[in-house]
Parts: C-alpha cells; sequence; structure tokens
C-alpha cells in the first residue's frame, strides 16, 4: 500500500480478523462512527486551513509592498570622502546598508 509503506496484505489480513474478533457484530456500527469521525475531522482542518489563508490575504493586504509617493531622498555631496572598506565586512560600502552592525567577539 502506497499510503503506508511495510504493511502488506499479510499484515492487513491480521488487523481485519483481530477487528472482527475484538468487535463482531457491531463492527459495521463502529466502521460508521469511524467514517463520520474522519469526515468532521476533515472539516475541521478544511476550517482551520481556510482561517488561516483569509489571516495570510489580509496581512498581505495590510503590507505596503512599494515605497511610499514622496520626495526622493537627498544625494550625498561628490566631495565627501568615502570611508575605506575591509574586505571581510561586503556591505560596509554599500550606501543601502541600513542595519546596525555588531562586533562578535
Amino acid at each position: 500500500m502506497g499510503f503506508l509503506p511495510g504493511v502488506g496484505a499479510t499484515e492487513m489480513m491480521i488487523v481485519a480478523v483481530l477487528a472482527l474478533l475484538l468487535f463482531g457484530k457491531n463492527l459495521p456500527t463502529v466502521a460508521r462512527n469511524l467514517g463520520k469521525s474522519m469526515a468532521e475531522l476533515k472539516k475541521g482542518v478544511s476550517g482551520f486551513q481556510e482561517e488561516f489563508r483569509n489571516a495570510t490575504r489580509e496581512a498581505e493586504r495590510s503590507v505596503a509592498y512599494s515605497a511610499p509617493a514622496t520626495a526622493p531622498p537627498a544625494r550625498k555631496p561628490a566631495a565627501a570622502p568615502t570611508p575605506s572598506t575591509s574586505p571581510s565586512d561586503p556591505a560596509a560600502g554599500s550606501e543601502d546598508f541600513t542595519a546596525p552592525r555588531f562586533e562578535l567577539d
């Protein structure tokens, strides 16, 4: 079986015989109740998934993906000296880098 690796026909027959011995005449009722429980579980899971999707969509709508329409940023003066960068820090010379830098020893 594809959904139960390592379980063959022999193992399934053993489980069927054990179920018949344990439940006897009540086996159809037990199977029916198990089927109803599985259906309710699937409904609950799909409801949870739908709520998660709706929350995700709502969060995506609330986030602004584009920059606000404001004046362009001021340019640096052309004569300003540029700091020297070390080869160990590739973001040191980047003008777009805005995160704080921390020294870890």
